[in-house]
């Protein structure tokens, strides 16, 4: 049984702590526009983000050329590094939660599918009052989520056992990081995936509110 006394969280960032769907969208249009591809559509995207980058722009313009998947990537880099921070913003309720759990001294983590290169600024830019212990997106060198490599790092960062860890995302990613790596896997609804999708991996908890984070991690509060 989980030590209520010592748990920690990892987040998910994108369609979890922050709704970046807009900026993405932007970006990607951007790319798609100068490259001479087809423009997308927010809902369209929606159901793509989740599984890095490449899989993102790859899915997204139905290119099958690794080449040309790699232009559209390097081309992203900067139209997205200009416009991430434009429309962006947290979730509803999502500051009141970060604030209690903090509060009640839960350490907290973001891992992101997201390149490195725009997780870090985005929460420097977005989550400066809450002390998280690391924020990591994606690197080159490493296999990213469901692979719990990097999550088994987190919880060690936070002298945890994983068995005392939430990992708490919005994608059935997520919730295969979270059992990969030993962890309460909990799925949220008002992200990137329909309530569906994340059953189906049969999740700990699968939440509708972000205020229905408290009463997992703060039972007793």
């Amino acid at each position: 049984m989980v030590n209520r006394e010592k748990v920690g969280v990892i987040f998910d960032l994108d369609g979890t702590l922050l709704d970046t769907l807009e900026d993405i969208t932007d970006a990607v249009n951007a790319v798609f526009a100068r490259l001479g591809y087809a423009a997308t559509t927010v809902p369209h995207l929606r159901n793509l983000i989740g599984e890095g980058l490449a899989n993102l722009l790859k899915l997204a313009s139905g290119e099958s050329h690794e080449e040309k998947i790699s232009a559209l990537v390097e081309s992203y880099r900067s139209a997205y590094l200009s416009r991430m921070l434009n429309k962006t913003h947290l979730y509803s309720g999502i500051a009141r939660v970060l604030d209690e759990i903090v509060e009640a001294g839960v350490p907290v983590c973001v891992l992101s599918n997201k390149p490195h290169e725009f997780t870090k600024p985005i929460c420097e830019a977005l989550l400066p009052r809450w002390p998280f212990v690391q924020c990591r997106g994606s690197v080159a060198d490493r296999i990213r989520k469901p692979d719990p490599g990097v999550a088994m790092e987190l919880a060690s960062m936070m002298q945890l056992d994983p068995a005392h860890i939430f990992f708490v995302g919005d994608s059935d990613v997520d919730i295969l990081t979270g059992k990969n790596a030993g962890m309460t896997s909990v799925g949220v609804t008002w992200g990137y995936r329909d309530r569906h999708i994340l059953d189906a991996t049969h999740p700990s908890y699968v939440l509708d509110t972000p205020e229905e984070l408290l009463a997992v991690l703060l039972p007793n509060s």
